[in-house]
């Protein structure tokens, strides 16, 4: 097999083992286990490749190919974070770097298994509150183009003016949704595209303002849940605040890392965690949490205080988020009840007028 082939197939492999979270888990939680129980990194992962693999008989499953790779790797010297590049998100590959730093590894693969599940509520919180306004805003078109185009030109290439007039406003509509309606989807679309596509790395004074609303608020309550988990872990694992600052920074999106970049400055001239990120002046997660900190980072247990403090604070944004959405379904249900209303009455008063006979001789009609 050549060696572009050879590279194709462990870049697949690569990808099915790194957006696979469940394969992923699976291998921490045994490798935890093993690690607590006193066996060498080395030892583990040669009795995980076995166990993934079958004894040897499928070296090809994404479990199977990353285990044995990490195995060859710790043969020659490198150190586990070194040897997963690639293979997982980068959110879980500073928490194994620290946990190597620091001597917890097998905490740390705890955390990562945490991080991920409360990360996962969050990203279903924000993808239902993204949800209900996009199938709003497609329902509402669907529903404009059903009565605006499809019913309403139909109906006007026959009817004589009297009817036309009685229809009201609704031809202007149609003929707006005719010639430009296409237009307006596009237009939507790459609107929708740029925000997508900007969320990470647009930064700067506006980008501030923007933060308070959604959907740039639904971005910084998603960055700033990962980074407080991620701080409370990389700090129960006894990593120095600076040093942690410095871990997420170096894996974090332009966004993020202005954010954190500015909170670490802040660090260095003897600010406590709370009090650097209210300095920034930049909201980052939230003015409430860093008040929060600033009152309790002093005590010792500060990991597990900022896992208390970022539990709560999930759990609200959770219920923000909820709240949104079901005020966006409200008034997409406001919207689309009434524009079904306000088509209906122009078909009712075309029917009035021809019942009383104000259509002349449209009889064909």
């Amino acid at each position: 097999m050549s060696l572009k082939v050879l590279d194709l197939e462990r870049a697949w492999l690569r990808w099915q083992f790194r957006t696979s979270a469940r394969t992923r888990f699976r291998v921490y939680r045994k490798l935890e286990g093993m690690l607590r129980m006193n066996e060498a990194l080395s030892r583990c992962l040669d009795r995980l490749y076995m166990n993934a693999s079958e004894m040897g008989k499928y070296p090809k499953r994404p479990a199977a190919a990353a285990l044995r790779e990490w195995f060859l790797a710790d043969r020659q010297g490198l150190p586990l974070a070194e040897s997963v590049i690639g293979w997982i998100p980068s959110s879980e590959l500073y928490m194994i770097r620290a946990g190597e730093e620091s001597g917890t590894l097998a905490k740390a693969l705890a955390s990562i298994q945490a991080m991920g599940a409360k990360a996962r509520q969050m990203r279903e919180a924000v993808m239902y509150a993204v949800a209900y306004p996009t199938f709003m805003i497609i329902l509402l078109g669907f529903v404009l183009w059903i009565f605006g185009v499809q019913l309403i030109q139909n109906m006007r290439k026959t009817a004589p003016p009297q009817v036309v007039d009685a229809m009201g406003s609704v031809p202007a509509v149609s003929d707006f949704i005719s010639e430009w309606g296409l237009w307006c989807v596009a237009g939507v679309v790459v609107f929708l595209l740029i925000i997508t596509a900007t969320l990470p790395t647009w930064r700067g004074t506006w980008r501030i303002r923007l933060d308070r609303f959604p959907p740039w608020s639904w971005y910084r309550i998603l960055q700033g849940s990962g980074f407080l988990l991620g701080i409370a872990a990389l700090l129960g694992a006894q990593v120095p605040l600076k040093r942690a600052l410095e871990i997420l920074e170096s894996n974090a999106t332009p966004w993020l890392k202005e954010r954190l970049s500015a909170a670490r400055q802040q660090v260095l001239r003897g600010r406590n965690l709370g009090e650097a990120l209210r300095s920034t002046g930049y909201d980052f997660p939230d003015p409430g949490v860093a008040v929060d900190l600033e009152i309790l980072s002093e005590r010792a247990d500060v990991g597990s205080v900022i896992e208390e403090i970022t539990e709560d604070w999930i759990r609200d944004q959770i219920d923000l988020l909820r709240a949104q959405a079901a005020i966006a379904r409200n008034v997409g249900l406001v919207l689309v009840g009434g524009t079904i209303a306000w088509t209906m009455q122009s078909v009712f008063n075309v029917v009035t007028v021809v019942a009383r006979g104000g259509a002349g001789g449209a009889g064909g009609f």
